[in-house]
């Protein structure tokens, strides 16, 4: 081969590898490992519509901003798959939730509340983990509370169900970054009402616990007993920190009967391990996921998307007591290492 060859074959590769470059879409999550992906379609027993969050996305609602858009536009703030719902605390419905802080009467420490807006994830391939799209809804420079639901009827009273999900936070006050940093936590969870009510505010509604999972998908489980012929499984979100991006993706659902009466609630972890909590012997923990020592700690090992104010909550604890019980093994709660067994408790005798 010619030199003059040589240089015009390397140009070309140059060009090939620059296109496909271009052609690659943007994304701010690593890509699901195609081996642990899952369809939930191919769950047996899946109860639930389009457990997939797959097109056609359709109009839920809402054009209220009236200030950019005139009425009768086509303008679909809220787009969700067949078989889903969205549902939100409505900005302004009291004076804790405002939906604008530049005012007068703005108390100190003001947070804006908005309601999200639902888009299809699709074409961003990175924020969907099987089939060709998944669920997102988010808010700018705001919190939210919110989430998604699908009732379900034709069950029988007494029936033990499980609802899981795979969700996944991008939250940033960064524009352009890609990789979530600085909130204290999106309080991602799960739940079933057992009555079947559409009431995401309702007390019947059993939840998981809380929890984070950004840039990449965790599932999240729970366990609930049917009342009578339908239940509602319900996704939840509520950041703390109004940051530029507070974004939620969903995918993956599945509901099935997991026998009869009695339900435990599960929850999962971000990072995808499953814990379930039922009656235990009082030497054992009181909290899924942990174990005790000889001494009566009981022991958590750190999970990605952990932060001192989650562990708290999750915990029924304070940050001060867990910097505390584990004086000896972290100089600030601030650093907390993936990996790492934290002292969360002590068991009661």
């Amino acid at each position: 081969m010619s030199k003059l060859t040589a240089m015009k074959s390397l140009a070309l590769l140059v060009v090939t590898l620059m296109a496909v470059a271009a052609a690659a879409p943007l994304s701010a999550a690593p890509a699901a490992s195609p081996a642990a992906a899952i369809p939930t379609p191919d769950v047996p027993g899946n109860l639930l519509a389009n457990p997939g969050f797959e097109s056609p996305y359709s109009k839920q609602c809402c054009q209220t901003d009236f200030s950019r858009f005139f009425p009768n536009m086509p303008i679909d703030e809220v787009q969700v798959p067949q078989g889903w719902f969205g549902w939100w605390r409505q900005p302004d419905s009291s004076p804790e939730y405002p939906s604008r802080c530049d005012v007068k009467d703005a108390k100190p420490g003001c947070m804006s509340w908005h309601r999200p807006e639902w888009r299809e994830a699709a074409p961003y391939a990175n924020r969907i983990r099987t089939g060709n799209n998944a669920q997102k809804y988010f808010t700018f420079h705001s919190v939210h509370e919110a989430g998604m639901y699908q009732r379900v009827s034709g069950l029988k009273a007494g029936q033990r169900l499980q609802f899981s999900v795979y969700m996944s936070a991008w939250s940033t006050a960064q524009a352009e970054s890609l990789v979530s940093e600085g909130q204290q936590t999106m309080n991602l969870r799960v739940g079933i009402d057992p009555f079947g009510g559409t009431d995401p505010f309702s007390p019947n509604i059993v939840w998981s616990k809380a929890g984070d999972s950004y840039d990449v998908f965790s599932q999240f489980t729970v366990e609930a007993v049917a009342a009578g012929n339908a239940v509602t499984a319900f996704t939840y979100s509520r950041p703390v920190y109004p940051l530029q991006h507070n974004d939620v993706y969903v995918d993956d659902a599945a509901l099935v009967v997991a026998g009869a009466g009695s339900a435990t609630t599960t929850t999962t972890k971000p990072g995808g391990s499953t814990a379930t909590g039922g009656s235990k012997p009082a030497t054992t923990s009181p909290f899924p996921g942990t174990t005790v020592d000889k001494d009566g700690n009981i022991l958590y090992v750190i999970q990605p998307g952990d932060t001192a104010w989650s562990l708290a909550q999750r915990f029924n604890t304070t940050v001060s007591a867990l910097a505390a019980l584990n004086k000896d093994k972290f100089k600030s709660m601030e650093v907390l290492r993936v990996g790492k067994t934290l002292i969360v408790g002590k068991v009661k005798k």
